[in-house]
C-alpha cells in the first residue's frame, strides 16, 4: 500500500470519527435541552419528581455547548432533594434529613459557578427554604441552622434586589425567629381596643416561577 493510500485511509477514518462525534454531540445537546426544560417545569410547578438520573458524557457535553452546565446541575440537585422528601419510611425521618443535608451541600457548592446574579439569588432562596425546613428538626442546633437560613435569604436579596420572594421569605423568617412578649401595650387613644392576636407566619415559599425562570 502506498503512502498516499495510507493517508487516504487515515483521513477517511478521521472524517468518520468526526461525523460520529458530531452526531453524538447533536444527540447530547438535544437530550440536555429536553432535560433542562423538564427539570425547569418541575421546579416551577412544585411537582414531586423521581430522582434525577446522572447525565452521560454526551449530555454533559451538550450542556457545555448550550452553556447550561451549572444551571442544570442546580436543577438536578433540587430534583433529587424533592424526590428525597417524598421517600418516606414510617417511623423515621432519616431519608428527609439526608435529602436536606445533601441538597444544602450540593447547592452551596454550585452557587459560585452560576454566572448570573439572578440564578445565584434563586439558588439562595432554595437554600433558605431547605435550611428553614431543616431548622425544625435541628434540636439544639435550631438557632444556628435558622441563622444560616436567614443568611441565605439575605444573600438572595443582595444578589437580586428585585427578588420579591427572597424579601418576603426573609421577613417571614425574621418574624418567626423574633422573641415574643406575653403582652403588648395598647395603642394610645384606643383604651378599649384589644390587641390583635399574632398569626402564625407561613413558612418561606418553595421556589416559584420567578426563581425557576432564572434557570
Amino acid at each position: 500500500m502506498t503512502r498516499r493510500s495510507v493517508l487516504r485511509v487515515a483521513l477517511g477514518i478521521l472524517l468518520l470519527a468526526c461525523a460520529a462525534g458530531a452526531v453524538l454531540l447533536s444527540h447530547g445537546t438535544a437530550d440536555a435541552a429536553q432535560a433542562f426544560r423538564e427539570q425547569q417545569a418541575e421546579w416551577q410547578r412544585g411537582l414531586v419528581p423521581a430522582a434525577a438520573a446522572s447525565p452521560g458524557p454526551a449530555q454533559r457535553a451538550g450542556e457545555a455547548m448550550l452553556g447550561i452546565g451549572a444551571r442544570s446541575a442546580v436543577l438536578r440537585s433540587y430534583q433529587v432533594y424533592r424526590a428525597g422528601l417524598a421517600d418516606v419510611i414510617p417511623g423515621t425521618a432519616y431519608p428527609q434529613t439526608r435529602a436536606r443535608f445533601e441538597a444544602i451541600k450540593a447547592l452551596e457548592g454550585l452557587r459560585g459557578s452560576l454566572r448570573s446574579n439572578i440564578d445565584r439569588s434563586a439558588t439562595d432562596v432554595v437554600l433558605g427554604v431547605i435550611l428553614t425546613d431543616a431548622a425544625s428538626d435541628a434540636g439544639t442546633q435550631r438557632k444556628r441552622v435558622q441563622k444560616s437560613a436567614v443568611d441565605a435569604f439575605v444573600r438572595a436579596v443582595r444578589e437580586d434586589p428585585a427578588n420579591a420572594t427572597a424579601k418576603l421569605d426573609l421577613e417571614v423568617l425574621l418574624q418567626a425567629a423574633a422573641p415574643r412578649t406575653k403582652s403588648r401595650p395598647r395603642p394610645s387613644g384606643s383604651p378599649n381596643r384589644k390587641p390583635r392576636s399574632n398569626e402564625n407566619p407561613r413558612n418561606p415559599t418553595a421556589p416559584a416561577p420567578a426563581e425557576g425562570t432564572g434557570f
